[in-house]
């Protein structure tokens, strides 16, 4: 009974993932060194960045086709309701002040009626 308290089954995984994360920093330490490694990155990366342009553009266009607003259109039309919503607010805030509005000039008459 003793001997399967003190027995650990992950213990030799831990081991193994141990050894698996000593031995990839040496061996990624090693390859980044190379100046072709940071080249081949470097081109990996604007590839992705190609790839990722080309497929926002072709889902706008499927977007336009299917007659559908795009992100950049519901982002534009946040922006617009958050403006509506905060002049709203300043009205209600100005509405339940209690302050009276500025009065009005009277409107002039520079119009005769005809006579």
């Amino acid at each position: 009974m003793a001997d399967e308290a003190a027995f650990d089954p992950m213990s030799i995984a831990r081991q193994w993932m141990s050894q698996w994360e000593k031995l990839t920093n040496e061996h990624g330490t090693e390859w980044l060194a190379r100046p072709e490694a940071a080249q081949a990155m470097q081109a990996f990366a604007g590839a992705a960045l190609k790839a990722q342009a080309a497929s926002d553009d072709a889902s706008s266009k499927v977007l336009a086709a299917a007659n559908l607003p795009s992100r950049a259109d519901i982002e534009a039309l946040g922006q617009r309701l958050a403006t509506v919503e905060a002049a709203l607010l300043r009205i209600e805030n100005h509405l339940s002040s209690g302050q009276p509005s500025a009065p009005r000039p009277a409107v002039r008459r520079t119009r005769k009626p005809p006579a």
